[in-house]
Parts: structure tokens; C-alpha cells; sequence
């Protein structure tokens, strides 16, 4: 196995339904998938429970002069897509964004967050 000698982090962009926005300081996923729970009980660990889990991407993501970052409060039906810089694409598919969106207007910023139970990670061959 030879050792990757690319770029492996540092830029990274995002589109929500095609619309592309800079990202500024960092973006976060999980992908969706099976999440297991231990199951106790009084006298000794019995096993485990599996159960759906949601994935999410989150970003800081700048401000717009032509797009209201309002209009994402409550949105769903959203396609989200995180390119990152080692070629990494990480897809949301009918997400729903949730939290409440805040606009920072001194550093003109605003968190997006989403989640979906079909979020993606299509890695480079």
C-alpha cells in the first residue's frame, strides 16, 4: 500500500440546492447509519439494540449580500453537498435543517445545520 501524498484538508465547499456558499472556519458531517446501544442490565451487560440514526452537515458559512439566510430557518427538502479537499464528496439527500439560524453581523457569518436519514460519503478511488 502506497501512502497518499495529496492534499488531505484545508479547502472545502457547499451547496444547498446548488446555491454555493464559502465556507468560513470549518465544516462538520456524520454520515447516516445503524447506531447500537449497550443494553444493562442490574446483573450484567445483556447485549445490544440497533436503531436508525440521522446523519448531518454543519458549517459557518459567510453571509450574502443576495441571498437571505433566513429563508434556511425551517427549510427542508434540502440537497446538500460537502466537497472536501481530498476529493471526499458528502451528499444529504431530502435533509431538513434544523436549529435556529443566527446571523453574526460582525464577522457577517451564520451557522447552517441539517440533518437527513440519508447522508453520504463517496470516497476517491
Amino acid at each position: 500500500m502506497t501512502v497518499y501524498r495529496g492534499p488531505l484538508a484545508g479547502q472545502a465547499s457547499l451547496t444547498i440546492n446548488g446555491e454555493t456558499f464559502n465556507i468560513v472556519g470549518e465544516a462538520q458531517y456524520q454520515a447516516s447509519g445503524p447506531v447500537n446501544e449497550t443494553l444493562k442490565g442490574q446483573s450484567a451487560v445483556e447485549g445490544f439494540s440497533t436503531m436508525p440514526g440521522e446523519g448531518f452537515i454543519q458549517a459557518t458559512l459567510r453571509d450574502r449580500p443576495d441571498f437571505d439566510a433566513g429563508s434556511l430557518q425551517g427549510a427542508s427538502g434540502l440537497t446538500v453537498v460537502l466537497v472536501k479537499t481530498n476529493g471526499q464528496v458528502v451528499t444529504a439527500v431530502d435533509a431538513w435543517q434544523t436549529e435556529r439560524i443566527n446571523v453574526n453581523t460582525q464577522e457577517g457569518t451564520f451557522e447552517f445545520h441539517c440533518e437527513s436519514d440519508t447522508v453520504t460519503v463517496d470516497v476517491v478511488a
